[in-house]
């Protein structure tokens, strides 16, 4: 579905991505870790063409991205970032139909029974009591949660997240996390996802790459990649690794080195 081959993007002098290759299967929750400006969200940025890669191919279901027209684009993919939305004047519902933009005629209607679409991501993500209130009036977890509504209007194959859960607090967290899953599952929607939580990477992506400094590390299951040696290699520090007791991922235990 999804195929990078020898991906290079320099800012300047400063090369970002260096010789990023890898492929992602219709259907997977395909992680992207690595620390602070390792090139996450860079390479995010070539995978939905908001930037082109100074050299290397990027092939979107058989077709290099820039031969999609934006419209194509943005009915194929949808992009969950990690600020949610800003505290403007639109209602809940007003937001999440915002996702059918890509799918209206240029006078704003389409074929497809709307209404009953919203009706349904809207019970689906518990936000039928906030639907008419304002997002100004909304917690940060909720905004999130109709940002997501947003995305979930646009029906994409694709779904990428970039860090969709740095600033909720880890109830919010893992709710998010478990409603994207469910939605994944039951589309059979690939998603892309970048994470600064190696645990929440660990819990719900299939496969992950690892990216240090613009270059591939490793690629793997998330037993293959979250161990102690390569942690220490890529983020300066010896974590802790233990099996989850009930799923057997790997989780990461922090230790101090002050006593």
């Amino acid at each position: 579905m999804i195929q990078v081959d020898h991906v290079y993007k320099k800012y300047g002098e400063s090369t970002v991505l260096d010789d990023v290759s890898f492929s992602v299967m219709k259907g997977e929750c395909f992680g992207i870790i690595g620390p602070n400006g390792s090139g996450k969200s860079t390479l995010l940025k070539q995978l939905s063409a908001v930037e082109r890669a100074d050299s290397g191919v990027v092939q979107l279901d058989g077709k290099p991205v820039e031969q999609h027209t934006r419209r194509s684009l943005a009915q194929w993919l949808a992009v969950l970032q990690q600020e949610s939305l800003p505290p403007i004047g639109f209602s809940v519902r007003e937001v999440v139909e915002m996702g059918r933009f890509p799918f209206q005629n240029w006078l704003g209607g389409e074929k497809l029974d709307v209404d009953a679409l919203i009706d349904s991501i809207i019970d689906k993500l518990g936000l039928a009591e906030l639907q008419h209130r304002s997002l100004d009036q909304l917690s940060g977890g909720e905004r999130q949660r109709a940002a997501l509504g947003k995305t979930m209007a646009q029906q994409p194959k694709l779904l990428m997240l970039d860090e969709p859960t740095t600033y909720l607090d880890i109830g919010h967290q893992i709710q998010l996390m478990e409603q994207i899953r469910a939605w994944q599952k039951e589309a059979n929607m690939t998603v892309i996802a970048v994470l600064h939580d190696l645990n929440l990477a660990s819990l719900y992506c299939d496969r992950i790459l690892m990216l240090n400094k613009g270059k591939v590390v490793s690629i793997g299951t998330p037993q293959q990649i979250l161990n102690s040696e390569l942690i220490r290699d890529v983020y300066g520090i010896t974590p802790i690794v233990v099996d989850h007791p009930v799923n057997g991922t790997p989780q990461i235990i922090l230790q101090s080195n002050i006593l």
